[in-house]
């Protein structure tokens, strides 16, 4: 029953009047303000554009369907974000575990997709990234997403580098950009549900219309075969959100306390599994260094972006 009544909502997020979080697990208010559900920013105007558009939009635009997704320009020279509303859900495994409940009190906007490789192009004029495409993820060091200096003191300031790349994403929109917190980005990627994967099911078979994994890689989705693929090539969660399920890890704004006793300060945290994983649920954890002088690429790791409205994050709870 949850897995099915998970698959009606995905399948019914295809309808404008449908877009609005539906959790099954844990609690999210309204809607918010309908016509701004998506933030779209423009950015084919490439690095030499002195400010990127930004509009909103009530619903996916004209060229959009349910079978076939979002059109490839908001996977390319589009930046594409949809609007989350604050709620509480049990983090981690255990999701019986009371002293594991989480609220999140502000809304914000997620990237619907990974940050690809155009995009990176078009905004910091790099692509590092091992196996090319544009609309495959985008590969940074931690350093180049938020800067060595300033963007490497979280959580003491939200401040970043003015040269790395959420830098310049806000010079150029005005909008408070950033990595997602472990927090945020589990609640987002859960979109209500309890269950190991975000369709409301357990078993690998669930896993393999969500993203790309290790079992997966040569099942023709992305034309691409032993590496990630293009963004949105398997089935969104409930709130409409891509391959939070493998393809590529996700760094997150978390010290990844743990992952390294002796000095954890040199770690930030990866969620997701990527297509090297065996399993991705809702909870893969992992870490990444983030030093400045550490300048080896993880093929396997990339990101998506986070701002708030308000430019505030207010959450309370702890794993």
């Amino acid at each position: 029953l949850r897995r099915t009544l998970a698959e009606r909502r995905i399948a019914e997020a295809g309808s404008p009047g449908a877009l609005a979080p539906l959790p099954l697990g844990g609690k999210a208010s309204g809607s918010g303000d309908p016509s701004r559900l998506y933030c779209v920013i423009d950015l084919s105007g490439g690095p030499g554009a002195k400010r990127y558009p930004v509009k909103y939009l009530a619903a996916p635009p004209s060229g959009w369907t349910k079978e076939k997704g979002w059109p490839d320009e908001y996977k390319t020279t589009k930046l594409v974000m949809r609007r989350i509303e604050p709620g509480t859900f049990i983090m981690g495994e255990d999701q019986a575990d009371e002293t594991h409940r989480v609220t999140l009190t502000k809304p914000f906007y997620i990237g619907v997709f990974e940050v690809t490789q155009r995009q990176c192009e078009l905004l910091y004029k790099w692509n590092p990234a091992k196996f090319k495409g544009g609309a495959r993820p985008a590969q940074l060091r931690y350093t180049d997403m938020r800067g060595g200096k300033k963007g490497a003191m979280w959580p003491a300031t939200p401040e970043v580098d003015a040269d790395s790349f959420i830098g310049k994403l806000r010079s150029m929109t005005g909008l408070a950009f950033d990595l997602p917190t472990e927090a945020e980005w589990e609640y987002a990627c859960r979109a209500g549900t309890t269950s190991k994967y975000n369709n409301g099911g357990d078993t690998e078979d669930d896993l393999k219309k969500l993203g790309r994994y290790k079992e997966n890689q040569s099942d023709d989705k992305g034309g691409y075969t032993n590496a990630y693929t293009a963004v949105g090539s398997y089935l969104p969660n409930a709130w409409g959100l891509y391959d939070m399920h493998g393809n590529v890890w996700e760094v997150c704004l978390g010290p990844g306390t743990g992952l390294d006793t002796t000095n954890p300060g040199r770690w930030r945290v990866q969620r997701g599994g990527s297509y090297e994983s065996q399993d991705c649920p809702s909870t893969a954890r992992t870490g990444v260094l983030m030093m400045p002088s550490y300048r080896a690429l993880y093929p396997d790791s990339g990101f998506r972006l986070i701002f708030h409205p308000d430019a505030e994050t207010a959450v309370t709870g702890s794993r």
